[in-house]
């Protein structure tokens, strides 16, 4: 008796197979990868939130007063034992990890390994702070916005003639920022002229979207430039701002005094590769 052949693909119906799986994952993996940033954003937002709620519990432990920025020191360097408002906020939060955001490249630190404020954000290295805790890591993600409070640390001449921010003094708490996304170990943001001076030290969103703590402690997610334009809406500085619309000057804490440049998103100094992002 003759049996029968089994069926079996042609070479030309394997191919065609094969080049169906490559065009569906060609269209489903950037859906998977949007799918996965949008997972982390909310991861992100949510630790920003417990920021600020735990902002919030210190201000009320301390008389409706924030922190300083840095109460000694200004550097991730070893030896410099920085101690800055991540360590002050730390025993509000649930646990240290909340300062990491899951889509920061680097914000997950190597105990005892020193960051770089000057220079390129590399993977691994801890933020302003790491030293003087008892595992030796700081997490990068989020700093402080020194416009609306001073940079110089609490033990300086400049920081003691800037003192730290009371509810009392914040005209516009609800519109004011206080922490933002970083990818550099600073514990500050220095308002708004990294956004046109150290565009690399900020964190952006897959889709170009940062995300924000305010003084009221409530957390949003918007565009990055839309924080600085128009400027007489700046969310950078504690006072309101100059009304005029034609003002481009921002005048905020001590080391804070910059002229926006006027051509907005257009103007050249956004034009490079890391400022485009923020737009």
């Amino acid at each position: 008796m003759q049996r029968s052949r089994r069926p079996a693909f042609t070479l030309i119906e394997l191919l065609v197979v094969i080049a169906i799986i490559a065009i569906l994952a060609a269209i489903l993996f950037p859906v998977f990868a949007q799918a996965r940033e949008k997972a982390r954003m909310t991861a992100c937002v949510s630790n920003m939130r417990q920021i600020g709620t735990s902002l919030m519990m210190y201000v009320q432990d301390y008389d409706e007063t924030y922190p300083y920025i840095r109460f000694h020191g200004s550097d991730p360097a070893k030896g410099a034992r920085t101690y800055c408002w991540r360590n002050v906020i730390a025993p509000y939060l649930k646990n240290k990890d909340v300062l990491s955001c899951p889509s920061n490249p680097v914000g997950k630190p190597k105990a005892g390994l020193p960051g770089q404020n000057i220079a390129k954000p590399f993977a691994g290295g801890n933020a302003e702070g790491w030293e003087v805790e008892a595992d030796q890591t700081m997490p990068v993600s989020y700093a402080m916005n020194s416009c609306a409070a001073t940079w110089y640390p609490a033990d300086t001449k400049e920081g003691q003639s800037s003192p730290p921010i009371r509810m009392a003094q914040l005209a516009r708490p609800a519109q004011t920022i206080i922490i933002c996304e970083s990818t550099w170990p600073a514990a500050d943001v220095h308002g708004p002229d990294w956004l046109w001076g150290i565009c690399d030290g900020i964190h952006v969103h897959g889709n170009g979207m940062g995300q924000f703590v305010y003084f009221d402690g409530h957390a949003k997610t918007k565009k990055w430039l839309t924080t600085l334009y128009p400027v007489n809406q700046n969310e950078w500085i504690k006072e309101e701002p100059n009304p005029d619309p034609n003002n481009r000057r921002i005048k905020g804490e001590v080391g804070c005094d910059y002229s926006v440049p006027a051509g907005g998103t257009g103007d050249k100094v956004f034009q490079t590769a890391a400022c485009k992002k923020l737009q």
